[in-house]
């Protein structure tokens, strides 16, 4: 299982700086320390994390002064390489840098990471030089389109609208739409006026719906950015009602609202995912819902998979 977590705490900061010490440096035999910088304090961090406490991935958001947003410092453990770590480490690196109004995301690539980027959307600028170290690095940008921060892959809010509409009618009746999904945040809305009770609100069966809906269509967009198929099945939910939803009904979940283990669908094991979602009516937290979804390998009877008692 995996989570996306800022380092706050002093063995959560130790761990996040003794893992780019080993990934970043070590390799070029430069001592302890080398792996800090003075923008560190300024600021923002993410990191990946297992269940177990082993670091994944991390990476590192810095605003310039001509607000920028500055990737650095990016890595992935080689056991959980082209698993999509890095790219989550990104998308939400990215999320954090249009909440700051960053018009462009700027980093210096290694060589061996250039078709990373490329696939996230940056283009190289000039040429790879030389300066930076032992291997050769490229500058490279991306500029924050406006209307990528709404959907990130229109095709694939289609493909999952009509799955939804084919396969669980209910969610037509309710209006249920893909408002959002940037890779990093994915929200989904409703009709009001489908789904009131005799006391004008929100029946509770409804933000039930919409918000197994959101955390289903999360998990199935976090396995087409990883190139992943199964079958997902919510295999157990908690909801926390918290007052009533009497206008423009959301529910919204982000990456860091999810623990999972989908890379074992790759050897057609089932995973697990658990994914937290906020219900809104308009802009007050109206519910909170956590759900654990099963996937099992796509065209795979559910009792062939070799399970391996851990999930």
């Amino acid at each position: 299982m995996f989570r996306l977590i800022t380092p706050k705490t002093d063995d959560e900061l130790a761990r996040y700086y003794d893992f780019r010490w080993r990934m970043l440096r070590e390799p070029w035999r430069m001592p302890v320390g080398s792996e800090r910088d003075a923008y560190d304090a300024m600021s923002c961090h993410r990191m990946i994390v297992s269940d177990s406490g082993q670091t994944i991935a991390i990476g590192r958001l810095y605003m310039t002064p001509d607000n920028d947003g500055q990737i650095r410092y990016m890595a992935v453990h080689p056991d959980h390489r082209h698993q999509g770590m890095g790219a989550i480490v990104l998308m939400a690196l990215e999320s954090l840098a249009r909440q700051e109004g960053a018009k462009r995301l700027v980093c210096n690539s290694r060589e061996e990471a250039i078709p990373f980027y490329a696939r996230s959307g940056f283009a190289s600028q000039g040429e790879l030089s030389e300066e930076r170290g032992p291997v050769r690095h490229q500058q490279m940008l991306k500029h924050l389109d406006p209307m990528n921060e709404v959907v990130r892959h229109p095709e694939w809010c289609q493909e999952l609208q009509a799955l939804w509409q084919s396969q669980i009618p209910i969610s037509e009746k309710m209006g249920v739409r893909i408002s959002q999904y940037t890779g990093y945040r994915f929200e989904v809305s409703a009709l009001i006026n489908a789904n009131l009770n005799p006391s004008e609100s929100m029946f509770a069966g409804s933000i039930f719906t919409m918000a197994t809906l959101a955390g289903w269509g999360f998990t199935w967009m976090l396995l087409k950015e990883r190139k992943l198929d199964a079958d997902i099945i919510l295999a157990d939910s908690h909801i926390r009602y918290l007052s009533p939803v009497r206008e423009r009904p959301r529910a919204v979940v982000t990456v860091e609202d999810l623990q999972g283990d989908v890379e074992r669908l790759a050897q057609r094991r089932k995973g697990r995912v658990m994914v937290k979602v906020q219900v809104y009516s308009d802009d007050t937290l109206a519910a909170t819902f956590s759900g654990t979804y099963m996937l099992f390998p796509s065209h795979v009877d559910a009792e062939d998979v070799d399970t391996d008692n851990e999930a």
